[in-house]
């Protein structure tokens, strides 16, 4: 019984190991509907938001996807949990302080690192992706190398495209891109959509 339990558990985890190697995401189409979609290129791996699994503490989700509004800013917030392809911040600074907010392109500022609306200073897009070994490396996106493209904004529904230039926190001579970036979301169901 025990090598049969064994056994189980050992194909199980090569399945899921080999599950994860073959994950081959492709960004989502570009709409306008409220589809719940995410996506972007970073530099020159494509990140699709995928939930976290395992044990999550009070007060914690497993969603990839967080977003959130005010009069003053949008912010968004969506990453891979499942593997190391990334991670992405947005923050567009709403200057007329107009809700819905604005369909609109908003230039992309230099980003302060931030990663929560209290700290961010302008319209910025901040990123988190692996080296090699695995370890954060954090980027900051580069002003006037980019946008964000506001193409459908109501009490419901916010979509949009961006794209930008980022620099190593460490080294700001590392420079990466963040291109094709896409969402697409009904307000009131993202932040509990899930993604597998």
């Amino acid at each position: 019984m025990k090598h049969t339990i064994l056994s189980f558990l050992s194909v199980f985890l090569l399945n899921g190991c080999d599950n994860e190697a073959q994950f081959n995401p492709q960004l989502p189409a570009i709409t306008q509907i409220g589809a719940n979609t995410f996506g972007a290129i970073i530099n020159g791996q494509i990140m699709v938001p995928r939930n976290s699994q395992g044990y999550i503490p009070p007060g914690s989700t497993h969603y990839a996807v967080n977003y959130l509004t005010s009069n003053d800013w949008e912010q968004i917030q969506a990453g891979d949990a499942k593997t190391n392809r990334g991670y992405i911040y947005i923050y567009i600074e709403n200057n007329e302080k107009q809700y819905p907010l604005k369909v609109n392109s908003y230039i992309v500022g230099n980003s302060n690192g931030a990663r929560e609306h209290e700290l961010s200073e302008n319209t910025l897009i901040t990123a988190i992706i692996y080296d090699s070994k695995g370890v954060q490396k954090k980027y900051l996106s580069v002003a006037d190398t980019g946008s964000i493209n506001i193409t459908r904004s109501d009490i419901d529904i916010i979509s949009g495209t961006f794209s930008c230039k980022l620099k190593s926190e460490e080294n700001p001579n590392n420079i990466i891109e963040i291109k094709e970036g896409r969402f697409d979301f009904t307000k009131n169901t993202i932040n509990s959509t899930n993604f597998n």
